[in-house]
């Protein structure tokens, strides 16, 4: 899971025009936590704050108000109230966020693309594809 973390951080980085991610939020499974086996939340916390460029890391939504706990702990399989007033929190932040971005026209053939992107990684079962996937699709 590192290097889809590392590869979803480096690609919002390289998305934005200004150099600034717009949204990043990282959840985990707080009910599945104890199968992790040698690894705490914090471990993963650490791990993955390492991985973040400088730029990046100002533009977060931190669990923590002190900027160390980046990973939203939430419990689907059994909400309580703590994970529902979590879960609307991050929904209120996220479409506040969205309300405020200012729309960006894009060729339609980017939008063939991206669907066809898409289709081929589920089609194969992977987050990432390869440059020659990619070029094939193009």
């Amino acid at each position: 899971n590192k290097e889809i973390l590392q590869h979803c951080a480096q690609t919002t980085q390289t998305v934005d025009q200004d150099g600034d991610s717009k949204l990043l939020i990282v959840g985990t499974h707080r009910d599945l936590e104890k199968q992790c086996i040698g690894e705490t939340r914090d471990d993963k916390n650490e791990q993955l704050l390492e991985l973040l460029t400088p730029s990046l890391k100002n533009h977060l939504m931190y669990f923590t108000a002190d900027g160390r706990q980046l990973i939203f702990p939430l419990n689907t399989k059994d909400p309580k109230e703590e994970d529902r007033k979590l879960t609307t929190e991050l929904c209120q932040t996220m479409w506040s966020i969205k309300e405020s971005l200012v729309p960006q026209k894009i060729p339609l053939r980017w939008l063939v693309f991206h669907q066809e992107i898409q289709a081929l990684s589920k089609k194969k079962n992977v987050v990432v594809l390869s440059l020659q996937d990619c070029s094939h699709v193009a």
